[in-house]
C-alpha cells in the first residue's frame, strides 16, 4: 500500500455472522494530521480519553503487537461495561486465528476479509480447527500515525452500526484481538467474535 506519510489511512470491514450469509460492508476513514479532532461519539456514549490520542507527529508510538492486542481487547470489554453487557472471554485459539489473518495482510499488503488464498473467516477457524462454532464476526483496521491505535480502532468501530453490533453483540461469548505491524509503523488489527454450539 503506498501512502503519505502524513496521511492516515484506517479501513475497517466486518464480516456478518451466523450463517455468515449477510455480506460485507466497509467504511473509509481519512485523517490528515491537524484535520481531524479525534472526538467520537457513539449515540449518547464517548470513548473515554479521545483527547489523548494525537496524531504522533514526527513522534513514534511504538506498541508490540501482543500489547496492542490486549489493550484493544480491555477497551472492548470496558464498552461492553458501560453498555450493561457481559464482558467476553479471551480465547488464545481465536488469537491465533485473529493474528493469522492480521499478518497475511502486513506481510502479503493487502486489506480484506479474504485472506490471500481466498479464505474467509469461517474457513481460517475450521482449518484451525474451531469448527464447533455457531456464530462468527471479524472487525478488521489498519491504523498508521497514531499515538494510540488501540483507541482509534475501538473508536471508530464504535461509530458505525455494524461494527458497534459486533462490539456490543449480546450474543457473543469469547473473542480475541491478533495485530501485526509492519516496518513502516502500520498495525493491522483483526477481531474475531465467537459463540461455539
Amino acid at each position: 500500500m503506498k501512502s503519505s506519510p502524513v496521511l492516515l489511512l484506517i479501513f475497517f470491514a466486518i464480516f456478518g455472522s451466523a450463517a455468515l450469509a449477510q455480506g460485507e460492508a466497509g467504511l473509509t476513514f481519512d485523517f490528515r494530521r491537524g484535520a481531524s479532532d479525534n472526538s467520537a461519539s457513539a449515540g449518547s456514549q464517548r470513548v473515554r480519553s479521545v483527547a489523548t490520542n494525537r496524531p504522533a507527529g514526527n513522534k513514534t508510538a511504538v506498541w508490540s503487537a501482543q500489547g496492542l492486542e490486549r489493550e484493544v481487547f480491555k477497551l472492548l470489554n470496558a464498552q461492553r461495561r458501560e453498555h450493561g453487557l457481559s464482558e467476553l472471554d479471551w480465547n488464545d485459539d481465536v488469537a491465533a486465528l485473529a493474528r493469522m489473518h492480521s499478518e497475511n495482510m502486513a506481510d502479503q499488503d493487502f486489506f480484506s476479509h479474504r485472506g490471500s488464498d481466498g479464505s474467509m473467516v469461517d474457513d481460517r477457524a475450521d482449518r484451525l480447527g474451531l469448527g464447533s462454532w455457531m456464530a462468527i464476526g471479524e472487525n478488521i483496521a489498519f491504523i498508521r500515525g497514531y499515538e494510540n491505535p488501540a483507541l482509534l480502532a475501538l473508536q471508530k468501530w464504535m461509530e458505525s452500526t455494524s461494527h458497534r453490533k459486533n462490539l456490543l453483540g449480546s450474543n457473543w461469548k469469547e473473542s480475541a484481538v491478533g495485530v501485526a505491524v509492519r516496518k513502516d509503523g502500520t498495525y493491522y488489527l483483526t477481531q474475531v467474535f465467537l459463540r461455539r454450539k
